[in-house]
């Protein structure tokens, strides 16, 4: 490895920001956490607060990964999750399937409305592929098939196939986590387009036909006698058809992988050309395997130029506002870091003198209320050849007063990829890096 070009290594702590906690003594769960690693890579680096894209403006996932993967801000605008979620699951798509984000949830019927018990229903893990299997080819009318398929626990992607679908319809998820929410009816953004009409028809049908099946699956009748949440509902929201996008990484010809076990950043993955790597022990919960994560970034990096690396356990705890459960998650992850860097480790050592190390994360998400927010997170930059600050420790709080200052996560990347050498031979014109990332 020359001194002019190193290797770049990202690891972006899904949800990491977070606000003071009561039940933490006013710490949020990255004060809170025992982080000597991280602490140690801010003493002797630089940090700062990210905005994912604009300063107090909550995003999702999809928005603040695909920004930190090169996706202009501008472009991220259009990304719909539905297709996102059928690419990281591999799903096979003919040109006018439309695509849905979806959830098993938990509902009970009253007359005509579907009230939503439990969004996630209980975060099922079990079965979920033979529930989705009694939901394929389902006609829903008008030569429409609706289909479901298994993405990550609770998460699901929806399929309609047939001719003339419209992306112009309504969510059924009413989003949120509020008692006593209903599946809503999908309606035509425009009442007078026939197509968008017809194409919330069958998203409507296809609840009410998914339910049926689903509340009599022996899965669900097996989880009742145990005490447990029947997924016995579908909720739909990010439709939209398959899209390509460039991003800047592909025009520096940069080798790229993502190592991940959530289907949104692998289908992030697979659109923009990456290598996905993934694990049945990489999960979204608290027991992901963190060591198994780092020893695969390891082998990544000997092949790949730059390696992203996520983590959805920071961010799953919040939404289930368990603050502590989010710290113990920042714990283990310092702990793993840590081992790895001091080459403790079976699969031995990652060389930070080779090695840019950028550690992110793509949006604030607060613990107390369970939701995404537009606070900045915090983030840190290690360099062997670049400056330092005088951040002593790596929270939100300390990293305010970092070099870096506070960025977008355009230039977040931006830093990253120049420590790393990448925008030194660029053959385009800055004025022509510029115009690719707005």
């Amino acid at each position: 490895m020359t001194r002019d070009r190193f290797k770049g290594l990202v690891i972006i702590l899904d949800g990491l920001g977070d606000r003071p906690c009561p039940e933490l003594d006013g710490n949020t769960p990255l004060e809170f956490a025992r982080t000597p690693v991280l602490d140690q890579l801010a003493q002797s680096n630089q940090c700062g607060l990210m905005d994912p894209l604009l300063p107090g403006l909550p995003v999702d996932t999809h928005t603040g990964v695909s920004i930190l993967f090169g996706l202009s801000p501008s472009a991220a605008s259009y990304l719909r999750r539905g297709p996102i979620e059928a690419a990281g699951i591999g799903l096979d798509l003919h040109v006018g399937d439309l695509l849905f984000r979806a959830n098993l949830s938990t509902v009970e019927k009253h007359g005509s409305d579907f009230h939503i018990k439990d969004r996630r229903a209980g975060r099922i893990r079990e079965n979920v592929n033979s529930l989705c299997s009694a939901l394929e080819d389902i006609d829903v009318g008008a030569d429409i098939l609706a289909s479901l398929y298994p993405a990550t626990q609770h998460r699901c992607v929806l399929r309609l196939r047939g001719s003339h679908l419209s992306t112009q319809i309504s969510d059924t998820d009413p989003g949120g986590s509020g008692l006593d929410q209903k599946i809503l009816m999908s309606r035509a953004d425009n009442s007078e387009d026939e197509i968008a009409q017809r194409t919330a028809a069958a998203v409507n049908r296809f609840t009410e036909i998914s339910y049926a099946i689903l509340s009599s699956h022996p899965v669900n009748q097996k989880r009742i006698q145990d005490n447990q949440l029947p997924a016995n509902g579908v909720i739909t929201r990010g439709v939209g058809a398959h899209q390509n996008f460039n991003n800047i990484l592909a025009c520096l010809d940069l080798k790229v992988a993502v190592i991940s076990g959530e289907s949104t950043v692998l289908g992030l993955g697979n659109l923009f050309g990456f290598t996905t790597i993934t694990d049945p022990a990489f999960t979204a919960l608290p027991d992901t395997d963190l060591d198994k994560k780092l020893a695969f970034a390891k082998t990544a990096l000997a092949t790949r130029d730059l390696v992203y690396l996520h983590i959805k356990a920071t961010d799953t705890t919040a939404h289930d506002r368990n603050p502590r459960a989010k710290a113990e998650v920042i714990n283990r992850f310092d702990t793993a870091l840590g081992e790895m860097i001091r080459g403790k480790t079976s699969s031995g050592k990652i060389n930070l003198e080779d090695t840019i190390l950028g550690v992110c994360a793509d949006h604030s998400t607060d613990s107390y209320r369970g939701e995404h927010n537009g606070d900045p997170v915090p983030v840190l930059i290690h360099n062997p050849l670049g400056r330092k600050d005088r951040v002593n420790r790596f929270n939100e709080t300390d990293c305010a007063t970092g070099a870096l200052g506070r960025l977008t996560a355009q230039s977040f990347l931006t830093s990253v990829l120049d420590a790393m050498g990448c925008l030194s031979n660029y053959k385009a014109s800055e004025m022509e890096y510029y115009r690719l990332t707005r």
